[in-house]
């Protein structure tokens, strides 16, 4: 898989130039990125700007508008002789998006928006301790739901899971949702006849940082929910690598305590766990805080070695926000100050601005990169 961003604010990096030589797909995607991201420009504008030829552009945007996709949007008077030109648009609110978050510690949820990202509606089912074959019925029943919310045609569906998933859109392995191998994708479509992305939760999410919070090129996000789970972008770049599994920081073996037998961090910072030790910590005498500032000791000895490896120059948490806030942040921030050498530069750590959307808005940002090409 191959995933991009929404925003005009930032983007991914993008390898090669449009030229003559290209295909007609790569033309229709630069065409629909440069529309997407800037101000109404005019055919001419977009011939001078993308290399391509006035006439590739004409045919372009004359089935773009025909799809509904781009539509004129007024003139721009001409400053000298000639014709005033005529500005396009993308058509932002002809399409939807269904975008989907699994990662939820205890509620699976559904929104709908346009191809801004912006939401429109929602649906939320409950899901406590629900695996296998129930959990994929959940998936089938919230994405029923939310289809029948929608008021334009759909551009397609995105859904984040916590797990792994291949470029089959297959979901490998999700230790929290108790799947294996599990045709998500296929099914889905075969079911509602829309087409269906998925992707990883911490991936999606990383993506949406980048795109609208100015997360920065070398960043890591860590995403406590269900699990625990890490998305990675160096130089702009998401980077999965061979296994699928690159940020996920999950099955680094940590200690709880300095005399503790090493256990993978996913057995210790997840949503669940963690508030269990918040629940015993106040039943003992002490805050919820002493018990979060434990578990950022454990995160942020985690994660120091891996900036300091990587160059990183950011690291976002996001999760429920009893759980992420100032005493997880401090302690993760101390920790890893503690556990990296003094030349190491300093990395910036801190909570999504996102908050609960992260998923959704990247997993919206996986249908605009799969069904237009938009980066």
């Amino acid at each position: 898989m191959d995933p991009r961003l929404l925003s005009s604010s930032a983007a991914l990096r993008r390898e090669s130039a449009a030229h003559p030589g290209h295909t007609r797909a790569h033309n229709r995607a630069l065409v629909l990125q440069m529309l997407y991201r800037g101000s109404p420009i005019s055919r001419a504008d977009i011939a001078r700007e993308s290399g391509l030829t006035r006439v590739t552009v004409s045919d372009l945007v004359g089935d773009l508008q025909r799809e509904g996709l781009v539509v004129e949007r007024g003139i721009r008077q001409a400053s000298g002789p000639g014709k005033p030109a005529v500005l396009l648009e993308m058509a932002r609110d002809n399409q939807q998006i269904v975008a989907i978050d699994l990662s939820g510690h205890d509620v699976f949820r559904a929104v709908l928006t346009n191809l801004d990202g912006e939401i429109s509606e929602e649906v939320t089912i409950p899901s406590p301790d629900v695996t296998g074959d129930k959990a994929a019925a959940l998936v089938n029943d919230l994405l029923e739901w939310a289809l029948q919310l929608t008021t334009a045609p759909v551009l397609g569906v995105g859904i984040g899971v916590p797990g792994i998933v291949d470029t089959d859109q297959i979901v490998r392995r999700s230790i929290s949702l108790g799947w294996t191998d599990r045709a998500l994708a296929p099914a889905l479509m075969a079911r509602f006849g829309v087409p269906v992305c998925v992707a990883n939760d911490a991936n999606v999410a990383v993506l949406a940082e980048h795109s609208f919070a100015s997360g920065g090129d070398d960043l890591l996000l860590v995403k406590i929910g269900r699990g625990v789970g890490g998305g990675l972008l160096l130089d702009g770049r998401p980077i999965l690598g061979s296994r699928l599994t690159a940020g996920e920081i999950g099955r680094v073996l940590v200690r709880a305590t300095p005399d503790s037998e090493p256990v993978p961090l996913e057995s210790l910072i997840t949503a669940p766990t963690l508030r269990t030790h918040i629940e015993k910590a106040v039943v003992g005498g002490e805050t919820a805080d002493a018990a979060l500032r434990r578990a950022g000791q454990v995160l942020g000895v985690a994660l120091a070695p891996l900036i300091t490896s990587l160059g990183l120059t950011s690291v976002v948490l996001t999760g429920p926000n009893e759980i992420v806030g100032d005493a997880l942040i401090t302690a993760t921030r101390d920790a890893v100050d503690t556990h990296t050498a003094d030349d190491v530069d300093h990395v910036d750590i801190h909570v999504t601005p996102l908050g609960p959307d992260i998923v959704l808005r990247g997993a919206a940002a996986l249908v605009l990169s799969e069904r237009l090409g938009i980066v």
